[in-house]
């Protein structure tokens, strides 16, 4: 009786340490499937996208003020690189302003539009 409920735990601790590691190697696959880059574009497309992001709100709500619904976008400006960067870090640093200046610039204007 004691072998049979031993056996028992056993399989069950073997089938749960199998799952448990097979979601735990899924895991990491997905989560290093969305890095992309050297850790130097890594910083620099995070330091963008938080520039990016500022840039865009700031941009988003003084054109509501001006032009209320009426007013888009046009052009995003192109952000400032300061030459001691890296070619990774400024690519990085480039494509994070691009990719969340917008988010910013929307987030803007409908932060104004609320308010009136």
């Amino acid at each position: 009786m004691g072998k049979q409920t031993f056996e028992k735990i056993k399989k069950i601790l073997t089938v749960l340490l199998l799952v448990f590691f097979v979601l735990s190697v899924t895991a990491t696959s997905a989560s290093a499937a969305k890095v992309k880059g050297t850790r130097s574009y890594q910083l620099g497309y995070q330091a963008g996208a938080e520039e990016g992001y500022k840039e865009g709100h700031r941009e988003g709500y003084k054109d509501c003020r001006e032009y209320g619904q009426k007013g888009v976008v046009k052009k995003i400006i192109d952000p400032v690189n300061k030459v001691g960067w890296s070619k990774s870090y400024r690519t990085g640093y480039n494509a994070g302003y691009r990719d969340k200046y917008i988010t910013g610039y929307h987030n803007g204007r409908y932060e104004c539009l609320k308010k009136k």
